[in-house]
């Protein structure tokens, strides 16, 4: 398997919080969310998601399941800051979205709204679990659109109060048992895929200018940085945010365009 990975913050002075990390045949892709005002935590998502990736392409990089690597890496990366209160509901955390190639074909695992798009010979199949979306105050949920600082903040306290719970959803923070929520699954026949934080799959998702099948053409032609040019030639189309209402003009945005080798087995 082939990848090519590209990443961009947000705006030119800005951190990009996604991480993104590839072996021949494992990709990884962490969208860190938002930092929250309040927190128990000294660290920031930068240094979470720099340490829960590096320890998946670790304990992944082998016969471990997708579900106990992730869930392995969440508890060792919560053992590196014990004196922070981890019990904080703003504690970092971030989506996760693996593919790994084995015998049986295209291995997944997604947690939250970063997509995993597979090239199956059916045709595209896109994973991600955006139940965020409904679980969110009709209220909270419009003011997200409005753009305000206070708006976000209220929003960012709505979803807090709804990650990592019964009857809510869930991301990787500091509960290990969060990584058996994640969607998973072995496709095969798989041509390619892309990994995307839902900064780099908004395309698709909320601007409706491609289908998953020209999201994938478009990976394979200009691969990952066309994807975030081509999202942010959007975004600058739309500074007022008029015809995509939304919190920010743009959000860091990430991708792992893969490319599986068919003619041989993986090692």
């Amino acid at each position: 398997m082939r990848v090519s990975i590209a990443g961009e913050a947000a705006t030119p002075s800005g951190v990009n919080l996604d991480w993104a990390g590839a072996h021949p045949r494992l990709a990884v892709v962490l969208d860190g969310l938002t930092e929250s005002p309040q927190t128990g935590c000294v660290h920031g998502t930068a240094w979470y998601v720099a340490r829960l990736g590096a320890r998946l392409l670790r304990h992944l990089d082998g016969p471990a399941s997708l579900v106990d690597g992730l869930a392995l890496a969440i508890e060792e990366v919560a053992s590196e800051h014990p004196r922070c209160d981890l019990r904080h509901p703003g504690s970092p955390g971030s989506t996760v979205s693996i593919l790994r190639q084995t015998v049986q074909g295209a291995e997944y695992l997604v947690l939250a709204d970063s997509p995993a798009v597979l090239d199956t010979p059916d045709g595209p199949v896109a994973v991600l679990d955006d139940s965020w979306k409904s679980l969110a105050t009709p209220d909270l949920a419009a003011a997200a659109e409005r753009g305000t600082r206070d708006d976000l903040t209220r929003f960012i306290a709505d979803q807090q109060s709804q990650r990592n719970t019964t009857g809510g959803y869930w991301i990787a923070r500091t509960e290990p048992e969060a990584a058996a929520h994640a969607l998973t699954g072995t496709v095969s026949g798989v041509r390619g895929a892309i990994l995307a934080s839902d900064g780099a799959a908004l395309l698709v998702t909320d601007y409706g200018l491609l289908d998953w099948r020209g999201y994938l053409d478009l990976g394979y032609r200009e691969g990952p940085a066309g994807i975030i040019a081509a999202t942010r030639a959007a975004e600058r189309d739309d500074p007022d945010r008029a015809r995509w209402p939304r919190q920010k003009v743009s959000d860091d945005a990430t991708a792992a365009v893969c490319l599986f080798d068919t003619t041989r087995e993986p090692a």
